[in-house]
This record gives structure tokens, sequence and C-alpha cells, in this order.
């Protein structure tokens, strides 16, 4: 994967921000800073292709569906205590440098990962084990408050003016690579030694991968540097100077940015709502609504990742020349229109039509991922950068993103209605329509001071 982002990142152009650019730096940040992403979403994979093992692993097996409740509610538990995580790593990031926080969080997600690896089952330990993956996945909820903010900011305060949402789209390949990557391993994995092992203990191996995986960011992440635009306030303002008047500081200046982090939110909320719902959801909904085996829903899921990984570069350029804006305005109204003529498609039973369904609404995420990072990060002056964009981020995340799974399962099953997941797809879009026409486009134009 480093090999990769290293040949297609290209170098500096003419009309960098930071002085004296050069390749080396920023191919650095975006490969050190990807990795890290990767790995969370490389865990993410593995408890959407997993779930029903994990479930059966963890919980008591009274009820298939409380099962599966339950283990999409421990994922859940993850992304709700998100914004402490930015609560922390936020203030970190802004005071003592976006390396320094980004090292930290990446620190404590392959500890927890790999300790999800090592966690008797319920048969085993009784309940001491559902508790044990819960407070894991807590852990790794805390470490990814901080990364997705800290990612962007890093890589956009590295990035060309002119370039930048090309060069922040990687962070995008480097999630959806995790996905794929995640996706990949389960499914070899579970060719290779068969149901039956996989389930009692071939699923551990994967998520003793992501530990690995995290310690490998974190030496990349260590060997980067800081970016420009934190030197410069560093060295101007001398934020280490007094962390009593730091706190009060930081504090007025978060209450300054409210109106942006608002924006974010929605912005944020249509971004992930459609990533979990497409990405994340849909393969279980093929399996466990409309009947599908699991190795078709699957082999689906990987066919719409990678059609969406091949071209989100492609998107990040065209985000660059046609405007952020314009990108993510098509985004919500494409969602607007489609997602619910997608969803009758999926339950026609008709496999041609079912892709053309999932190619449609990846399409519809396509228009966010090449221009999204950057405009949230556009939004927010730097001092504060870090701090506003993890916050505002994983709040959206925790309440309508990563809750998606559980919310849309639980509807289901009260309502019987299985086209509650378009509806939320709808109205995650009507948000996002709504925030981005407040925002001026900022394509092309240096990010704030």
């Amino acid at each position: 994967m480093g090999e990769l982002h290293a040949t297609a990142v290209p170098e500096f152009s003419s009309d960098c921000t930071p002085a004296e650019p050069t390749r080396r730096p920023l191919s650095k940040a975006v490969i050190g800073v990807t990795l890290g992403n990767m790995v969370e979403w490389f865990d993410f994979a593995l408890y959407s292709s997993l779930a029903g093992i994990i479930g059966k692993t963890f919980f008591h097996d009274d009820n298939p569906t409380a099962q599966l409740m339950a283990i999409y509610a421990t994922f859940a538990a993850g992304f709700l205590i998100r914004p402490l995580g930015s609560l922390i790593f936020g203030p970190i990031g802004d005071k003592y440098g976006r390396r320094t926080a980004l090292s930290l969080s990446i620190s404590l997600m392959a500890v927890a990962t790999f300790a999800i690896a090592l966690i008797p089952g319920y048969a085993s330990i009784g309940v001491a084990a559902p508790i044990l993956l819960i407070l894991m996945r807590l852990l790794q909820g805390l470490s990814t408050g901080g990364e997705y903010g800290g990612s962007c900011t890093f890589i956009a305060e590295h990035a060309p003016d002119k370039r930048r949402s090309f060069f922040t789209s990687w962070l995008e390949f480097g999630n959806i690579s995790g996905f794929l990557l995640g996706g990949a391993i389960v499914s070899m994995f579970t060719l290779a030694l068969g149901d039956q092992a996989m389930a009692e203990w071939g699923w551990r191996v994967p998520f003793a991968l992501g530990g690995l995986l995290g310690l490998i960011a974190l030496y990349l992440r260590l060997g980067l540097e800081e970016t420009p635009v934190f030197k410069e306030i560093r060295n101007n303002e001398a934020l280490h100077t007094s962390s009593a008047g730091e706190k009060n500081r930081l504090f007025r200046l978060m209450v300054s940015e409210w109106p942006q982090m608002l924006k974010c939110m929605g912005l944020v909320t249509v971004f992930n709502v459609t990533y979990y719902i497409v990405l994340g959801y849909i393969p279980g909904y093929l399996e466990n609504v409309l009947g599908y085996s699991n190795s078709f829903a699957l082999s689906m899921g990987l066919a719409a990742t990678l059609f969406m990984l091949v071209l989100i570069p492609v998107s990040g350029h065209l985000a660059d020349h046609l405007g952020r804006k314009r990108m993510i305005l098509c985004g919500c109204v494409l969602l607007i229109v489609m997602a619910f003529p997608c969803f009758m498609l999926l339950h026609t039973g008709k496999v041609g039509f079912l892709f053309v369904a999932l190619l449609t609404l990846t399409l519809a995420q396509l228009f966010f991922e090449g221009a999204m990072p950057a405009t949230l990060t556009s939004l927010f002056s730097a001092r504060v950068r870090y701090s506003a964009l993890a916050i505002s981020y994983n709040i959206a995340v925790s309440l309508f993103g990563g809750t998606a799974p559980l919310i849309n399962t639980w509807l289901i099953s009260a309502t019987g209605n299985q086209m509650i997941p378009a509806w939320y797809l709808i109205a995650g879009a009507v948000v996002g329509l709504i925030s981005i026409l407040f925002i001026k486009d900022s394509t092309g134009k240096p990010l704030p001071k």
C-alpha cells in the first residue's frame, strides 16, 4: 500500500502555499496519515463482514436478531465515544502539533485492535466477554476521535491550494483501501479455513493483523514533518507559554467557530450516512433481509468498494477543476432522486439490477469523496482547525453515521418496512444539501489563517 501511494502521489506544483515545498514531505504525509486511517476502516470492514461470527462468539445465543443487534450496538458504542476522543486529541493537535496527536491516536488504536484478537468468547468467560469487547471498542472509538479531523488537517496544510482536493482525496483512498483489504482478508480466510474454523478461531487473525498495521502506521507518523501552518503558529504565537491561557483562548476560538461547526456537521451527516449505508450496511441487508448468501453479499460489497477505490483520485481531480461545492451538490441531488428507486431494484431478485443499484449509490458517494475532505478543512481557522473539525465531525458521525446499521436494523424490525434505508439516505442528503448551500466555495483558495 505504501508503494502504491508513493508512486501515485505527484510532486508539488508551483502554486503551493507552503514555503519551498518538495515532493518528499507531501508524499510522506499522505502515506503516513492515510495508513492510520486505513487501519480504522480495516477494523470497520472486519466488523461488517464478521458481524454474525462476532455475535455468536461474544453474546448469548438466545435470538439471532438479538445477537445481530448486540454486535451492531457494540460497533455503535465505539462511535458514540468518538466526540470524547475529539475533545482529547483535538486540543493536543492544536497546541502540541498535528503529528503528536496523530501518533498518540494510532498507538491507542493499535493496542485496542490487537487486544480484540485475544479476548476469550462467551462460552469461556461468560458475560466478561462482551464487556471486554465493548471496552476495546470504546478505546478504539476514543482513538479515532482525533483521526479523521487530524488527518484532513495534516494533509490539507501540506498541500498546494489549487490541488488540495486531489491530495486530501488520498485520505479517502486510504480509508477505502482499508475497507477493501479488510473485506478481502475475511473472504480469503473464510475460503482457506472453512466456516467452522473461521467461527472457532480464524476470525481473530484479521484483528491481530490490524494491530500490526497500526504499529507500522505509528512508525511512519513518527518520521513525518510537522505542517508548515502549525510551525508558523508555534513560532509566531508561542502557544505553549500558558496552559490556562491556552484553554481559555481555545474555548473562545471554538465559540467563534460554532456556525462553521454546524455546517460541518451537516456535510459530515450526508457524507457518513451514505458511506455507512452503502458500503457498511447493504451487504448485511442483502443477506439478513433479502436472503442472499453471505458469499454473494460480500462479493457485491467488495465490487462496489473496488469501483469507488479506483475513481477516488479522479473525483479529487474533478473537485479541483469543477469546484467542491458543485460536486457535493450533485451528490446530494443524486441521492434524493435515486435512493428509493435503487432500493426497489435491490428487491427485484435480479443480479444485474442489484449491481446497477449499488453502482448508482456508490457514484453518489464518489461525488463526496473527492470534494468533502478539503471542504471540511477549509471551514476553520488554523489555530482551532484540528479541534473544531474533529469535534464537529465526530458528533455527526456518532449520531448519524456509525449508528446507521443499528438504527436501520431496529427500524426494519419494528416497522417491517424494508425501504427504511432508502429514506435514511434521502434524509441525510437533504441535510447535506441545506448545509452546502450556506457554504462559500473555497476551491483553489488558501486555507483560513
